[in-house]
């Protein structure tokens, strides 16, 4: 049996002294989606960070390699083999969107005579201008890009930190169309997002969909409602004794003129 693309085994991650997460698991194989729609500040940024070793922990294994043995050259190395859709997109204001894209053909050693062909063409199915600078796009279409330069290479991981998070109900939508086809090809993705249409899609596809909860990463479905019952509070409240002498007269009292101040 074939290692699975992303594993986490146990991993365990703190900030500030503050637990993130606490022996969490993880399985992604090739082909599959996985979509996390944790809430704000559960550990969702720090999930893509850790799958592209931006930060380390023991236990996080990306395309069968573990990245905490990794040194800094094998870890670049394995990055090659990612494609990252980072919150901040990271894009230079003056470079065109064509160029942003060939730039991660040309790390990955792709001919130059294919590299704008390809980026071209990467750009052209998200409805992207390749010859505009990025300066010159609004942010939906400079996210866009970001999309592009990171699936353009046929990656074998795309993980992605709140990818639409500057889209329209369509451009969320263009973008589970685009990662569908990728995973259609055999990449794995784990996808952090809020968006309502991407976890309504990803749905409706069949991905797997979890939440951080208790500093592990879980199916929603199999966390208990907390079940409250407000009656005892409610009646409490009706059968409070009504304190008149604390109620502040809120009303004013009119002034009215005396006579000897009439004008």
């Amino acid at each position: 049996m074939s290692e699975p693309m992303i594993a986490l085994r146990q991993v365990r991650v703190a900030h500030d002294a503050r637990p993130v997460f606490v022996d969490a698991e993880l399985v992604v194989e090739a082909g599959e989606v996985v979509v996390v729609g944790a809430p704000a500040g559960a550990g969702a940024t720090t999930l893509v960070e850790l799958l592209t070793g931006q930060r380390r922990a023991s236990g996080v294994v990306v395309a069968g390699r573990e990245l905490m043995r990794l040194r800094a050259s094998s870890l670049v190395r394995l990055r090659q083999r990612l494609g990252v859709i980072p919150q901040e997109l990271a894009l230079f204001t003056d470079a065109t969107a064509g160029a942003s894209v060939e730039l991660a053909l040309e790390i990955a050693g792709v001919r130059r005579t294919d590299r704008r062909r390809r980026a071209t063409a990467a750009l052209e199915l998200l409805d992207v201008d390749a010859d505009r600078t990025i300066g010159s796009l609004p942010m939906a279409a400079r996210q866009r890009v970001a999309w592009a330069r990171a699936m353009v290479r046929n990656p074998d991981v795309v993980l992605a930190d709140h990818p639409t998070s500057h889209q329209d109900g369509d451009g969320s939508a263009l973008f589970v169309e685009r990662l569908a086809a990728r995973a259609a090809d055999g990449t794995a993705a784990v996808v952090a997002t809020r968006d309502p249409v991407v976890l309504a899609a990803a749905a409706e596809r069949g991905w797997r969909m979890l939440t951080i909860h208790r500093h592990r990463l879980v199916d929603p479905a199999a966390i208990a409602p907390v079940e409250l019952d407000a009656a005892p509070h409610i009646v409490a409240e009706i059968e409070r004794p009504l304190d008149l002498e604390a109620v502040p007269n809120v009303v004013p009292f009119p002034v009215g003129r005396s006579a000897g101040n009439r004008r």
